[in-house]
C-alpha cells in the first residue's frame, strides 16, 4: 500500500487528531514535540543576515518564534519575538484551510492562520465546491494568485468535485497538486486526458485503468494496486494481496507453466493473429472506458518516449547517462516523464506483472501492454527496471500486465 506521510490527506486526519489533543490538554504531544523539533513543519531558521518584520515566523533553538516587532540584522533578541502558543503550533502544523470559492470564480482563495508563502512548502487544502473553470489559480492567504497545476499542466476543469482534499506543493511559480482525495466522487474520466504535444496528436490517460474504481481509472497515478489484463481480453484482475492473486493467469496449453484449469488458451485472447484494431472487442480499454479511449499501439508507446526526459520528484532531470531513470514519487517507484515539448508529465508505476497466482515484482519493475501482436506467445508493450528503459519490449500474452489508455 502507498505509504501516508504528513503531507497525505488521509494521514491528515491522524495529525488533526494529534493537534486537537495537545490543545485539550494544553500540552504538547510528544509526536509534535519531535516534528516541531526537527523542523519537519519547514519555517526558515534564524539568520543574522537577515531582516525581520512583525508578524515573520522563525525556527530557532528548536521551537517556532513569531517577531512582535520589526528587526535588522544582528543577532537573537528575545525581546522582540515570542513563542508560538499551543493553539498556533496547531494551526501551522496541519497548514490546513477550506476554500468555499464559488464553483466558476476562477481565482479560488483560502486563508490558513500564520502562513508563509514558501517555495517547496506544502499546504491541505478541503475544495468545498467542484472547479469547473480553467486556468484556475490559487491565493492563500493574500500572498497572491498562483496558477494550479497537476501533472505539469493547467488544473483541467472537472478535476475538482465538492469536497475533495488536496494537497498542494508551492514550486516558486504556481501551485502543484501533489496529492488528492476525493471520498465521495470520483474523477470525470474527460478530465484525466494529459496532452504531451506529441506530433500524432495522441493524448495519454494520467493514470492506469482499475475496474474496481468508479470511472474505471486508478485514484491516482502513484500506486501498485491496480487492474491486470492478458492481452486481448478484456476482463481484469486486481491483485487480493500485495503478492498474490485469485485469479490465475494459466499459460497457453498444459505444457505452459502454471496450468491448472484457467489456461490463457481457452480465452478470446488467445485466438488472435495481429493487432488489436481500434474498437475492437479484444481492446480492453475501449471495451471497458468506452470511445474515444483505447489501447495505445506499440509505436505510439516508441512515440511519447522519443519525446520525453525523465525527471526526479522533485522536477529535476535525471542524467540521461544515468541507466538507472527510476524514482519514487508519494512513496511509489516508477517512471517520471516530462514532454520536450510542452511539459506535461506522466507517471508510470512498477506494479509488475501477474503471472500463475502470484504477483511479481510489485515495486521493482513495470510493464504495459501496447496493441501490437508480436506472435502466438508473445505481444508488444513498455518495460523499464533499475536496468533500463524499453518502450518495445514484448512479454508473454498470458501474463497480467497493467494498461494506460490513450486517445
Amino acid at each position: 500500500m502507498k505509504k501516508r506521510g504528513t503531507n497525505d490527506p488521509v494521514a491528515i486526519k491522524t495529525l488533526d487528531t494529534l493537534v486537537k489533543d495537545s490543545v485539550r490538554n494544553q500540552a504538547l504531544s510528544a509526536s509534535l514535540v519531535n516534528l516541531i523539533e526537527r523542523n519537519a513543519l519547514g519555517f526558515p531558521p534564524f539568520s543574522t543576515v537577515t531582516d525581520y518584520a512583525a508578524g515573520d515566523i522563525v525556527f530557532y533553538d528548536r521551537r517556532l518564534h513569531k517577531f512582535t516587532a520589526a528587526k535588522t540584522a544582528g543577532a537573537w533578541d528575545s525581546t522582540k519575538v515570542t513563542e508560538f502558543s499551543i493553539k498556533e503550533y496547531a494551526a501551522v502544523s496541519l497548514r490546513y484551510g477550506i476554500c468555499t470559492t464559488g464553483t466558476y470564480d476562477a481565482e479560488k482563495t483560502v486563508n490558513i492562520p500564520h502562513f508563509m508563502l514558501l517555495e517547496n512548502g506544502t499546504i491541505n487544502v478541503l475544495f468545498t465546491t467542484p472547479i469547473n473553470t480553467e486556468n484556475t489559480t490559487l491565493n492563500v492567504s493574500l500572498t497572491g494568485a498562483k496558477p494550479i497545476r497537476i501533472l505539469g499542466q493547467n488544473l483541467p476543469a472537472g478535476v475538482i468535485k465538492a469536497q475533495t482534499y488536496a494537497t498542494l506543493a508551492y514550486d516558486g511559480t504556481a501551485w502543484n497538486i501533489v496529492n488528492i482525495f476525493c471520498p465521495d466522487a470520483q474523477f470525470d474520466p474527460a478530465a484525466l486526458v494529459v496532452d504531451m504535444g506529441l506530433p500524432s496528436g495522441v493524448k495519454w490517460a494520467s493514470r492506469d485503468i482499475d475496474l474496481t474504481k468508479p470511472g474505471g481509472f486508478c485514484e491516482t497515478p502513484f500506486v501498485y494496486e491496480k487492474s491486470f489484463f492478458s492481452w486481448g481480453n478484456i476482463d481484469g484482475h486486481n491483485p487480493s494481496s500485495v503478492s498474490a492473486f485469485d485469479y490465475n493467469w494459466g499459460g497457453v496449453n498444459q505444457a505452459e507453466p502454471w496450468y491448472d484449469g484457467q489456461p490463457y488458451g481457452s480465452t478470446p485472447g488467445n485466438t488472435l493473429t495481429g493487432n488489436i484494431a481500434v474498437g475492437e472487442a479484444f481492446d480492453a480499454a475501449r471495451a471497458n472506458l468506452g470511445a474515444p479511449w483505447r489501447m495505445p499501439t506499440n509505436a505510439e508507446f516508441a512515440e511519447l518516449f522519443a519525446n520525453i526526459r525523465y525527471i526526479n520528484a522533485d522536477g529535476t532531470p535525471i542524467d540521461s547517462a544515468q541507466t538507472n531513470k527510476l524514482v519514487t514519487v508519494n512513496g511509489v517507484v516508477g517512471l517520471y516523464l516530462e514532454s520536450t515539448i510542452n511539459g506535461a508529465r506522466l507517471f508510470f508505476s512498477c506494479s509488475g506483472y501477474g503471472g500463475g497466482r502470484s504477483w511479481y515484482y510489485r515495486g521493482s519493475y513495470g510493464y504495459y501492454w501496447s496493441s501490437t501482436w508480436n506472435s502466438s506467445r508473445g505481444a508488444r508493450g513498455l518495460y523499464f527496471g533499475s536496468g533500463g528503459v524499453n518502450p518495445q519490449d514484448y512479454d508473454n500474452r498470458y501474463y497480467g500486465l497493467a494498461l494506460r489508455p490513450v486517445q
